[in-house]
């Protein structure tokens, strides 16, 4: 059962025989009267009757001092435009696309003017508002019941005029719903700023991953080639009782297998450049095997100190807090809402029985009112619109912790994979070196005859695989120092 008790103060005038001086007696009777009103409840505040959730300051972490020169570039590892330190203007043109082009950053940008019309809703709700009237009306009266002859049995009336409401926001309960809905706006911004970052660092990962792919494809090919020229030796040697026709299975055998790892190289690449066209907004396109490949991207080094003052400034990190910040004002609206709510109305215009007279000065009108209204019943609908708007709270709150926590992760997981991976690659490196010595000596010791062709594939294996593994921890370290950047909230 829902009850409300209402006040209503007002009244209405029409031209019908005062006099000035009542008239005026009883205007200060009502504002007095409605200045009282404002005096009683200005002396109210509204106070939370629970303290608000406020969430936890994030985990303290051992970050190793900066001096004063590399401060900025420790804030800062990279430029905003980060994927321009990759030094390759083919991921430029495709991150420009992607920017312009994708349907998941579109929706995004229609969310944030969406936010934008709403919060300009509310807006106008707290403000004055104002309509325009116009009526027509014609009716008959019951000769039954009409006391005098005088009466006209049929009746006219015409009216014109403005009508107006105002709520006063006695205890700032529009003020909280206004602050909300401009969060939910600055929450959709930072919403398309993480989906922008998550896009670029997707066209990022894609485009050099499938460059690595692209130079294993080169690798493997030139080993192809030199394996055709092997076997045409081979050949020759076969004819002058110099080799046997094993060795030339043998290499048959290696071409086969590289030539399957090759279709296998070119599968995934064009599977990551149908993967670009989604991400750029454009369908993606069978074949378009690429000829020529291009030059290895450079990989951009990162300091070895970070300030992670930049994690508070991560846009999904911002939204967390944002949605906090929301959660607290409407709180405070649904505990203003058990409160009295204080609502003026009025009306001018013009009334008469004739279309000539509806412009005359006597048939002018006017009416002013104020109703104050508060709940009393109301089976408890706003004791559990205040429990849930609380635990709404402290949901946002435990998320705005847990987003400080995972970007921690996130930044230390990426560091380790960068130091680990460059490791890796010194061992690599190390490893091809030494095999190009082996190569050349197997080669050297089979053109003596002292062992078999198998020593030659052995060595030449062991080449192409340090090779390929190099080119593999390239493309790790640069999805590595993506994964860093995207962990920063870069830019």
């Amino acid at each position: 059962m829902n009850s409300v008790f209402q006040l209503d103060i007002g009244y209405s005038v029409l031209d019908i025989g005062y006099s000035k001086t009542s008239c005026k007696a009883l205007q200060r009777i009502m504002m007095g009267g409605l200045f009282g009103v404002f005096l009683i409840f200005a002396g109210c505040v509204a106070r939370p009757d629970k303290p608000l959730m406020t969430p936890a300051p994030a985990p303290a972490m051992a970050v190793v001092p900066v001096s004063s020169n590399a401060l900025e570039r420790a804030v800062r590892p990279l430029p905003v435009a980060w994927w321009t330190a990759f030094r390759d203007p083919e991921l430029d043109r495709l991150i420009a696309r992607a920017r312009d082009q994708n349907r998941n950053l579109a929706q995004a940008s229609a969310r944030i003017e969406a936010a934008q019309a709403a919060a300009r809703i509310v807006g106008a709700e707290s403000e004055l508002q104002v309509s325009g009237t116009a009526s027509a009306s014609r009716s008959r009266m019951s000769a039954s019941t009409v006391s005098s002859s005088f009466i006209p049995l049929y009746q006219t009336r015409l009216g014109i005029g403005f009508q107006f409401a105002y709520e006063a926001d006695l205890w700032g309960r529009i003020r909280a719903l206004r602050e909300a809905a401009v969060k939910n706006v600055e929450l959709s911004v930072s919403e398309r700023a993480t989906a922008e970052i998550t896009l670029c660092a997707e066209v990022a990962k894609a485009y050099l991953s499938r460059l690595a792919l692209l130079h294993e494809t080169e690798l493997l090919e030139r080993q192809l080639a030199a394996y055709n020229e092997t076997e045409k030796l081979q050949t020759i040697r076969a004819d002058a009782g110099f080799a046997t026709d094993l060795d030339s299975a043998r290499t048959r055998i290696e071409v086969a297998t590289r030539e399957g790892e090759r279709a296998g190289l070119r599968e995934r690449a064009q599977a990551l450049r149908h993967a670009l066209d989604l991400l750029c907004g454009d369908a993606a396109a069978p074949g378009g095997a690429t000829n020529a490949v291009p030059a290895e991207a450079f990989t951009p080094e990162v300091p070895e100190t970070l300030s992670l003052a930049l994690l508070e400034q991560r846009p999904d990190v911002a939204s967390k807090r944002i949605k906090w910040e929301a959660a607290v004002q409407r709180v405070h609206a649904a505990r203003t809402a058990r409160y009295p709510a204080l609502t003026l109305s009025g009306k001018i215009g013009t009334e008469s029985d004739s279309l000539s007279d509806l412009l005359d000065w006597r048939s002018r009108l006017w009416s002013i009112a104020a109703g104050l209204t508060s709940p009393i019943l109301d089976g408890g609908r706003l004791a559990a619109s205040l429990d849930l708007e609380r635990a709404n709270l402290n949901e946002a709150s435990a998320g705005y912790e847990a987003a400080v926590l995972t970007a921690y992760r996130e930044v230390a997981d990426a560091l380790n994979t960068l130091h680990a991976l460059v490791e890796r690659q010194r061992a690599a490196e190390a490893a091809r070196e030494a095999s190009r010595r082996a190569i050349s000596l197997s080669r050297e010791r089979y053109d003596k005859g002292f062992v078999t062709y198998l020593e030659v594939i052995e060595s030449e294996r062991a080449l192409l695989t340090a090779e390929r593994t190099l080119v593999q921890l390239q493309a790790g370290r640069q999805t590595a120092t993506i994964d860093l950047i995207r962990a920063l909230g870069i830019p």
